[in-house]
């Protein structure tokens, strides 16, 4: 490939790529240099950019296609699936020329939608048969329009008002003969709305085991298609936001070094402060621990433990809260029996370690201390996954993003929490106050 460009062979160059997947294609051009890169892009058919590009990151694909002078600009948007052009079109620098085409009326409309609907990510690479066609004038129609669209499998119906009746399978259009008509041929399939939330339309297309499914307008007008391969990038995008959340990390992974610490200060600050309460709670049971200072020997394992089973907890909380809120509560229920359990042996474990440190250091009533140590894990550990289990419900059922509860949001309450059940015992059984 690259001795091609350098040769200036734009036919065989042509005619190669045409045989190669995008991911190659992108793999090799790793070695090239930029000014290659460049050469290499001038010399494909636009149709070639397009298939290209589409598997770039859309900044990165703007970049590509901004070389480029407007007419070809317009035609590498033109072979482009409606979900990536759009993706990439609000990168162009000629955005602001292109916008008011007649050609990019799709793109202008996918635009209007927020990122988090589906309208935002649907394709309009699919073909739709009215619902009276015979079979022989849909499959004219199929072999007609087929050679744009990448996958056929399915074929959208819709009626006499132009609104979605259904799905025929491809084979069994084939398979079908005369007299039969596309209304004989329906089956009924899931769709979802431009509107809807992209994540339940993902959901969807999981549940149901679909290729594809019907996006349509509140009127029942079919206006494109989301496909699983876009569900499955929206996935993984939005399990890799969830991570994110969930460690109170801002996106930076574009960024440089020093725009990546600038990005990620405020949350730091944020987290330095939402450590004062945990100081300031510990504080307060200055006495208790000036009187009987091997308790500060076991804080960090108080704190530490909880803290530890709410984070497990909240990561199988988000992933199930993704697909149904019943379901999370279920699981939940085992997760607090498991926190119960696991409190109730961790907590034998640590009284009886406590109890043996605590006679070697020779402490006044080693086993109060035993005692307490024991029962502060036990109750800070099965508080963790309550904790972690309910905050993501709840903020679930106001239509708050679940993940904002992150892990150290949610340690830092445990941790509190912890102080007070620690040293609250503490108090109670040594009587130091």
């Amino acid at each position: 490939m690259k001795n091609l460009v350098l040769q200036n062979n734009k036919k065989k160059l042509n005619q190669l790529i045409k045989k190669m997947h995008p991911y190659d294609i992108l793999d090799e051009l790793n070695t090239f240099t930029e000014d290659e890169k460049t050469r290499f892009y001038e010399m494909l058919d636009e149709k070639e950019v397009a298939r290209i590009v589409a598997y770039l990151e859309p900044e990165d694909a703007a970049s590509v296609i901004d070389n480029f002078e407007l007419d070809s600009q317009q035609e590498i948007i033109d072979h482009m699936d409606l979900d990536d052009a759009a993706d990439i079109f609000v990168h162009l620098e000629n955005q602001d020329a292109l916008i008011d085409t007649e050609e990019n009326k799709d793109i202008k409309e996918i635009l209007t939608y927020d990122e988090d609907e589906v309208g935002a990510h649907m394709s309009d690479a699919y073909i739709t048969l009215p619902i009276d066609l015979d079979v022989k004038q849909a499959t004219k129609k199929v072999i007609k329009e087929a050679g744009d669209i990448e996958d056929i499998n399915h074929l959208y119906v819709i009626d006499e008002n132009n609104q979605y009746a259904g799905v025929v399978e491809l084979k069994t259009l084939i398979k079908a003969k005369e007299p039969l008509t596309v209304q004989d041929l329906i089956q009924q399939q899931p769709y979802v709305f431009v509107d809807d939330d992209i994540e339940d339309a993902v959901h969807k297309i999981q549940n149901y085991g679909l290729y594809a499914i019907a996006v349509l307008n509140r009127t029942f007008e079919i206006k494109g298609i989301l496909t699983v391969d876009d569900a499955i990038e929206i996935y993984h995008e939005e399990a890799l936001e969830d991570y994110e959340k969930l460690a109170a990390l801002p996106d930076t992974q574009t960024k440089g070094f020093f725009k990546s610490a600038i990005k990620r200060l405020p949350w730091l600050l944020m987290l330095l402060v939402l450590s004062i309460p945990i100081a300031l709670a510990t504080s307060s049971f200055e006495e208790v621990i000036a009187s009987v200072a091997v308790l500060a020997l076991f804080q960090p394992l108080i704190l530490d433990a909880g803290g530890d089973v709410a984070t497990q907890t909240l990561a199988v909380t988000l992933r199930i809260l993704n697909k149904d809120e019943k379901s999370a509560l279920k699981n939940g229920t085992k997760e607090l029996l498991s926190g119960a359990l696991s409190g109730l042996l961790l907590g034998v474990a640590a009284a009886v370690v406590s109890y043996i440190i605590s006679l070697q250091m020779g402490v006044f009533e080693p086993f109060n201390v035993a005692l307490i140590v024991g029962i502060s894990l036990t109750l800070t550990v099965i508080a963790g996954p309550f904790f972690a289990l309910f905050i993501p419900v709840i903020l679930n059922r106001f239509k708050i993003d679940p993940a904002v509860a992150s892990g150290p949001f949610i340690t830092t309450l445990i941790d509190v929490t912890s102080v007070f059940i620690y040293f609250g015992l503490a108090t109670f059984f040594l009587g130091v106050i």
